[in-house]
């Protein structure tokens, strides 16, 4: 397992591999018939999806997205349920993109992930994946991380913004900043209708401009989503083409100068949330030295069985698994 986890990076790409462990997982998969029907996606379930096959995509979209959707919230019996200073930022949702809840995980359970991550990774039980910078679910292992991306408050609230229940679909625990250049996250976990992702980015310690901080860009959650088809590729009936996410990246910069989209800088605090729409633009700034970055990052798909969920770049149908409950 820990050699693959070393190799991902080249392995992900073998569609031999994505189709193996597809039929390993049939019967989670098996959900998806009904949708590939509706949206004329003609691949089996086990087989590769992308965008491009989607022939008949939905015009749906969540509804905070829509042209009436401020309005059609201000109306919902929820809105009211929530605090003046949520309500004053889920009015400007559609404009910007993100919120963020200053300080809503406690420092003890920050401290707590830290400490699950580090012993956890000393003793072998879990390990850095290929880019040696992070921790891919480590919510499998720790109690803190499931309760806060759990928390009831911030499930509502999200679920709230899709109007559609979500669920916890991936973690990621960063000891040190990604680097990762710019990008939408639903090139990597993608829906029909688009736009059914959300993610949450929490600081699990103050965070200092050298250590390679998150930044976004607001209101490019409005921009078209770019997908594999809206830029050169070389995808091969064997394996996803090797300058795909290169190719990707560079058309992110060209959508960026095209636009004129003006960078923000998170400067983020212990406990520090941040919620972004699935097309938020977002990537980590350079480290200048080699101070960590602790962060916890989750994605959260929706799951009332109406929305397919898959992966763009690896054009693999997500498969969900069964959740760790939290311990009493």
């Amino acid at each position: 397992m820990n050699i693959i986890k070393k190799y991902w990076g080249v392995l992900h790409r073998v569609r031999a591999l994505h189709v193996s462990y597809n039929i390993l997982h049939l019967k989670r998969l098996s959900k998806n018939k009904k949708l590939y029907e509706e949206y004329g996606v003609s691949s089996s379930v086990v087989g590769s999806i992308s965008h491009k096959k989607i022939s008949k995509p939905s015009k749906e979209k969540p509804w905070l997205d829509r042209d009436n959707g401020m309005e059609t919230m201000q109306k919902d019996s929820r809105f009211n349920g929530f605090s003046t200073e949520m309500r004053n930022q889920l009015l400007n949702w559609h404009e910007k993109g993100y919120i963020i809840l200053k300080g809503f995980v406690p420092s003890d359970l920050c401290d707590k992930i830290n400490a699950d991550f580090d012993a956890k990774v000393q003793s072998g039980e879990v390990s850095y994946d290929y880019t040696a910078s992070r921790v891919m679910n480590l919510y499998r292992n720790s109690d803190a991380v499931r309760k806060v991306i759990n928390n009831p408050e911030l499930i509502a609230l999200l679920s709230f913004i899709l109007n559609k229940r979500v669920v916890p679909f991936q973690t990621i625990d960063f000891k040190y900043g990604s680097q990762q250049n710019t990008h939408s996250d639903s090139i990597h976990m993608t829906t029909e209708p688009l736009g059914y992702l959300l993610a949450i980015w929490v600081a699990l310690e103050d965070l200092t401009p050298g250590c390679g901080l998150l930044h976004y860009y607001p209101g490019s959650n409005k921009l078209p989503y770019v997908m594999g088809e809206d830029f050169e590729n070389d995808n091969g009936v064997f394996t996803v083409g090797d300058n795909f996410y290169e190719n990707y990246e560079k058309k992110i910069s060209e959508v960026i100068r095209e636009k004129g989209l003006k960078k923000e800088i998170f400067a983020a605090k212990k406990g520090d949330l941040l919620i972004w729409h699935a097309n938020l633009l977002h990537g980590g700034e350079k480290r200048s030295d080699e101070a960590t970055r602790k962060s916890l990052v989750c994605h959260y798909y929706t799951n009332e069985g109406d929305v397919i969920n898959y992966h763009e770049i690896t054009q693999r149908p997500t498969v969900f698994h069964k959740p760790v409950p939290i311990e009493d």
